[in-house]
């Protein structure tokens, strides 16, 4: 299955109409392929990161980090058990132990709040899944927060990449204007004076990711705006709609 897929040329082109928009593709989670595949997937079709959107053994995401690491590729993997809480996602970032793991917590709950301690300690994160402005407005908080007590404890502020999830495939005919309303929040807080601060100190804006978009992604077209991700399968990749340029912002 994995060589048919990557000897699409499809999926290549697809990677690069993406990329070409502003858009950075991940794999979304590839079963039954170990991480020696994964990097081939990665070094053909030119995806670095992989988004798992099931619990997965430490010591399996760890050689999937290890593959994809040398090719600058990031690893989001939830922590076992509770997806919220603080202990769970220090225990995932201990066992796995790499600097290129991006821990998913959630966007409700204690998952903010975790998220923002990560952060300050020198790890990314990936928050979601979100369902609105309102939950995306305490992502944004826990974000700030997090990039500003890793500012106080000197840490190198460009290596702490950050994620916002919207599920696309849950919204329905929703996604694409709960997409708009986010992206257009996203482009405020980039002029926020606290965002100001972090990006002086060398901070990086975090991306905005719309996961669960289906083996076709006909809602992809809709989702185009620069700065941001879509976690995509290879059968995605395959069949990718044409795209017509940035649709998220006002025309």
């Amino acid at each position: 299955m994995g060589a048919a897929f990557v000897e699409e040329p499809g999926a290549a082109d697809a990677v690069r109409r993406l990329v070409a928009e502003g858009v950075t593709p991940w794999l979304e989670g590839v079963p039954g392929v170990g991480p020696a595949g994964m990097r081939e997937f990665a070094n053909r079709l030119g995806v670095r990161n992989l988004l798992y959107g099931t619990q997965r053994r430490p010591a399996a995401i760890g050689a999937v980090c290890d593959a994809l690491g040398p090719l600058g590729g990031l690893v989001a993997a939830p922590p076992l058990g509770d997806g919220t809480s603080y202990e769970a996602a220090r225990a995932l970032v201990e066992a796995v132990d790499r600097p290129n793991l991006i821990v998913v917590l959630s966007a409700s709950g204690e998952g903010p709040a975790a998220g923002a301690r990560l952060l300050g300690e020198g790890t990314g994160v990936c928050f979601g899944p979100m369902t609105g402005p309102r939950t995306y407005e305490g992502v944004l908080g826990a974000w700030l927060g997090g990039l500003e007590r890793a500012r106080e404890r000197g840490l190198d502020l460009a290596a702490l990449p950050a994620f916002a999830t919207l599920c696309v495939g849950e919204l329905g005919p929703l996604a694409v204007p709960t997409a708009r309303l986010l992206y257009a929040r996203y482009d405020r807080a980039l002029g926020d004076v606290r965002w100001r601060a972090l990006a002086a100190a060398g901070a990086r804006p975090h991306r905005l990711m719309w996961t669960a978009l289906g083996d076709r992604a006909e809602d992809l077209p809709g989702l185009i705006g620069w700065g941001t991700s879509a976690a995509l399968t290879l059968r995605a990749l395959q069949c990718l709609p044409a795209l017509r340029g940035e649709t998220l912002s006002p025309s």
